[in-house]
């Protein structure tokens, strides 16, 4: 799936660089966007799985009941292909916090990152009686986490799994955008950007745990499994010229 994401950037940018040729007909777009950022998928983090009912952090479900916030900034290049069609390549920098009350709650382990994106989307435009436009986009997104944070879990300071990193680094996606443009310069809209890999690092590390009082000595394993997908919806404000 990924190199069929890379190959859809590829072809797509192909096309946009033929097209500004024929038609000479190229618009910038800078947008800003501000919305939520949500996970789904399942995530343990346990000691053993004996433990998976006692377990602080045993497991965590999709996060659409705690969502957090992301704001992105991005410029876009639309090429015309003719009346109704573009293609619209692009770049652009966000942040984003999966929950917005866990990050000052004491002992929260809250998912934050900074990301650089790489998009092309191909774009439907509408036009509307009032002389306005709509245009719906869809296409391929291509994600570099620039910085993220580590696992927290004060439960346990000796947890081996405190500090390391929780994502991989690249993500890729679908995004998805309707917009609405309205005078000479303004628009607005919906952007969504849909993960399709599964970003969640897999762990197994196995730490000794001195028993009070004795000499004994009890091996746990800490254990990080199954699934994260990043995802975001966010209201666009932007202009074109």
């Amino acid at each position: 799936m990924k190199r069929i994401l890379f190959a859809a950037c590829i072809f797509l940018l192909s096309l946009t660089s033929i097209q500004a040729q024929e038609h000479k007909k190229v618009e910038s777009n800078l947008m800003f966007n501000s919305g939520t950022f949500f996970e789904t998928g399942s995530y343990y983090g346990n000691l053993n799985w004996s433990e998976l009912f006692s377990s602080v952090r045993t497991f965590r479900p999709s996060s659409l009941l705690l969502p957090g916030h992301v704001f992105r900034i991005s410029y876009g290049l639309d090429v015309k292909m003719n009346e109704h069609w573009s293609l619209m390549p692009g770049a652009g920098v966000r942040v984003q916090t999966a929950s917005l009350l866990g990050m000052f709650a004491i002992g929260g382990d809250i998912d934050v990152m900074a990301a650089a994106d790489a998009f092309c989307a191909l774009r439907y435009h509408l036009p509307t009686r009032s002389g306005n436009q709509i245009i719906f986009g869809l296409g391929p997104d291509v994600s570099r986490i620039l910085w993220q944070s580590g696992y927290y879990i004060d439960a346990d300071p000796r947890d081996p799994r405190n500090g390391l990193q929780k994502f991989y680094n690249y993500d890729y996606g679908i995004q998805p955008s309707i917009t609405l443009r309205m005078g000479k310069h303004w628009q607005f809209g919906l952007e969504a950007n849909i993960g399709l890999r599964n970003m969640r690092i897999p762990y197994e590390l196995e730490y000794q745990h001195h028993v009070p009082g004795s000499c004994l000595v009890d091996v746990h394993t800490a254990k990080v499994s199954g699934t994260t997908h990043l995802h975001t919806v966010a209201l666009t404000c932007g202009f074109h010229f």
